[in-house]
């Protein structure tokens, strides 16, 4: 029998990701600015932060982070909110003093035990967004306009994974995720009846409007340091540049999604910028003992060769 999840259990155990108009902080990229304008859309969320990658975090003046939800990004702290999809586990076996960390963090990988020496191939292949949608809309009515199938599926590079050697993989998890079930929320949207012409011309013109034109992301840092056209002088404001390329993206998934954009919710002046440090490691026994032992903020296992991982410094967590 096939493993699938249990949506009351997951809701059970983390009730906060049903509750509405709370704060989040989400990663600046088009899967993270899914995810805010998701739940804003259907929850009433605020986007009152973004986390970059592990580099910095910007967070509305007079907030703490436990006063927030991180959405794509784990967070091994007990008192913090958040939900991710990276292999953050080195293995099933000795774990669980590092799961207490990761105690109000939902992971899909570690429900099912998938690690960097426990399934690594086997990891999540879709993107926090399709995570969420699952999880509200086990409860919710969720609705789609007719064009949102690309604009959905493209978060993560999610809708390659049909068509590359992660097939097999995106297969496993979409029966974990119950998503043949004709009552799932992306159940109707994965067998809409579309074109490879179509899905192809959508990509090339997203990649000519958006992705080379680095319009899909929030160009907070860019190899360790901070991109200072992307904000005012004190560093407290985005730039208006930066404000119009972030309307504009949004506006396109908004439009795309049906899902109703209020910009008024988010963050975009009156915050703090917090730098930490980025190390990229090896991950082994020794070099993740050693993340612990720096008491990292987050961690990510991106390949099996690479670890990267964040600490506060020079800056701490609010």
């Amino acid at each position: 029998m096939d493993e699938k999840i249990n949506y009351e259990e997951i809701i059970k155990n983390y009730p906060w990701l049903i509750e509405g108009d709370q704060n989040c902080i989400i990663s600046p990229d088009a899967d993270g600015m899914l995810c805010g304008l998701f739940m804003s859309n259907f929850l009433n969320w605020k986007i009152v932060g973004y986390y970059d990658n592990g580099k910095n975090l910007i967070l509305k003046k007079g907030l703490k982070a436990e006063d927030c939800v991180f959405l794509d990004t784990e967070i091994w702290r007990p008192n913090i909110k958040s939900i991710g999809h990276h292999i953050s586990l080195l293995r099933k076996d000795g774990s669980e003093e590092v799961l207490k960390g990761y105690k109000n963090c939902l992971n899909p990988n570690n429900l099912r035990g998938r690690t960097k020496e426990d399934c690594f191939s086997g990891k999540y292949p879709m993107g926090t967004i399709h995570l969420l949608i699952s999880i509200i809309g086990s409860i919710k009515k969720i609705t789609f306009s007719d064009e949102s199938f690309f604009v959905v599926l493209q978060a993560d590079g999610t809708i390659n994974r049909f068509l590359d050697k992660y097939s097999e993989n995106i297969r496993d998890w979409l029966v974990y995720l119950r998503a043949e079930d004709d009552n799932h929320v992306l159940n109707k949207m994965l067998n809409e009846e579309t074109s490879l012409l179509k899905i192809n011309k959508e990509y090339v013109e997203y990649i000519k409007k958006f992705i080379k034109e680095k319009k899909d992301k929030i160009p907070i840092s860019e190899k360790g340091n901070i991109v200072l056209s992307s904000f005012n002088s004190t560093k407290d404001s985005f730039s208006e540049k930066c404000i119009e390329t972030i309307k504009e993206y949004l506006s396109f998934l908004s439009e795309n999604t049906g899902w109703s954009l209020d910009f008024n919710v988010w963050q975009v002046s009156d915050f703090f910028l917090y730098e930490f440090t980025k190390k990229t490691v090896k991950p082994g026994v020794g070099t993740y003992k050693k993340a612990i032992e720096e008491n990292f903020l987050s961690l990510a296992i991106t390949a099996t060769t690479e670890m990267n991982y964040t600490t506060e410094n020079p800056n701490t967590l609010p």
